[in-house]
């Protein structure tokens, strides 16, 4: 009680965040369950071994989808500059008090406050809660959460909606420069972030749930395919374990591995040569 307390009036007066992103957070948690730091690490080392062979300090990362920005501070770890991308003004703040406020120097983030689709325009954003991970603009998402009491423990109510701008990944690319990377995690509205793009990136992932969105994981892969030839896939079920399949496949096999996969969640990884880094 007195915990939440504490963590309610440090959000209130918008310290909480920042203290997640500090040394004290990691001495915390190094000597209340070190675990955390430990997987925090593994997963780092993840992204560093995945983007190894083009990755340079200071490129440019897409967190589409940044929620409160657990994968902006591993992208900033590996010492990218990042563009961090969500429709919640909850969010929004959290991101902002995490790596921008209260700072001497500001860490190389950009928050852009808008929702990413195959075009701008304006959408429904369904609000399970503020700041919740699981908001989405995927009507499909919503409805099966309605009704699913198995994959969180409850049914969600997404009782609240509002609209919220949107725009594509070409527009992203267009206005910040071309990313090394582009991390989506849209909760079911992936094809649609999926369609906005117009060229090819070095690396992108995408999250899937499964079996619900199989279909829709099938299509962001076809999109990707369409993308460039030369594109390969592998996926990860926990990036702090690694990727799951021994080498990167092609996208007619891929995509047969892919039907067979029953894990309720993966993410999907897809790597091309791509367009060079100076581009942008």
């Amino acid at each position: 009680m007195i915990k939440r307390s504490i963590q309610s009036l440090l959000t209130q007066i918008g310290l909480y965040n920042r203290l997640k992103a500090s040394c004290f957070y990691d001495l915390y948690w190094r000597i209340a369950d070190s675990r955390i730091i430990d997987r925090r690490s593994r997963e780092i080392q993840f992204y560093r071994n995945l983007l190894l062979e083009e990755f340079q300090d200071d490129d440019l990362i897409f967190d589409i989808g940044a929620n409160h920005g657990s994968k902006t501070d591993i992208f900033l770890r590996l010492g990218a500059r990042v563009l961090a991308v969500d429709p919640d003004e909850a969010n929004q703040e959290a991101l902002k008090d995490k790596f921008l406020k209260y700072r001497w120097t500001q860490k190389p983030v950009t928050v852009v406050g808008r929702a990413v689709s195959d075009r701008s325009g304006i959408h429904k954003l369904w609000i399970d809660e503020p700041g919740s991970a699981k908001n989405t603009l995927s009507q499909k998402w919503v409805d099966t959460l309605r009704h699913d009491e198995g994959r969180f423990g409850h049914r969600l109510s997404f009782a609240q909606h509002k609209e919220v701008e949107s725009i594509s990944l070409e527009e992203l690319i267009v206005a910040y420069g071309s990313p090394v990377f582009v991390k989506i995690d849209v909760e079911g509205y992936e094809p649609h972030v999926l369609r906005g793009l117009k060229r090819p990136v070095p690396f992108l992932s995408f999250e899937v749930n499964l079996p619900e969105f199989k279909q829709e994981g099938l299509e962001c892969i076809e999109l990707l395919g369409s993308l460039a030839a030369d594109g390969k896939f592998n996926y990860s079920v926990d990036c702090a374990k690694g990727l799951v399949l021994d080498r990167w496949r092609a996208l007619r096999e891929f995509r047969e591995l892919f039907g067979s996969c029953s894990e309720s969640s993966l993410e999907v990884f897809w790597k091309t040569t791509g367009p060079s880094l100076s581009q942008g």
